[in-house]
């Protein structure tokens, strides 16, 4: 499970969902959650929370152009490339936090990565999940 601290900046609601922006390690984080301000006490601006989402819904890109509605974007570097027959675990290194990706083999081979490649890792919003407190 990957997970990174962060901040709440703000909080957007309509009905039951929350669109909650998150400053992590200088970048900026959006997570789609079913709650809201009023029936989670931890949904403030400027609360400490962690960001936690599996290594599977991360995707890599590599030489993006163009627009991507994937909100949670963000320059990493390939640390490390553990391939499998099907499936392939690669190591992000985001700004010194080590960050877990399952990505298909076959597409490790497409996008020919290699260990200090420059990617991009994404993540849908309704991904992420939040959890209250720091670590």
């Amino acid at each position: 499970m990957n997970r990174l601290a962060g901040v709440i900046k703000s909080i957007t609601t309509e009905k039951d969902i929350s669109l909650v922006t998150v400053s992590a390690t200088g970048e900026t984080f959006s997570a789609l959650i079913i709650d809201t301000p009023q029936t989670a006490a931890y949904l403030k601006p400027n609360q400490e929370i962690n960001m936690v989402f599996k290594e599977t819904e991360m995707a890599i890109g590599k030489n993006l152009t163009g627009g991507l509605s994937l909100r949670n974007r963000f320059a990493a570097t390939v640390q490390e490339i553990t391939a499998g027959t099907v499936l392939s675990r690669i190591i992000l290194d985001f700004k010194g936090h080590l960050l877990c990706a399952i990505i298909t083999t076959q597409s490790v081979t497409d996008l020919q990565l290699a260990v200090g490649d420059s990617v991009v890792g994404l993540v849908k919003t309704n991904e992420i999940s939040l959890m209250e407190g720091s670590f």
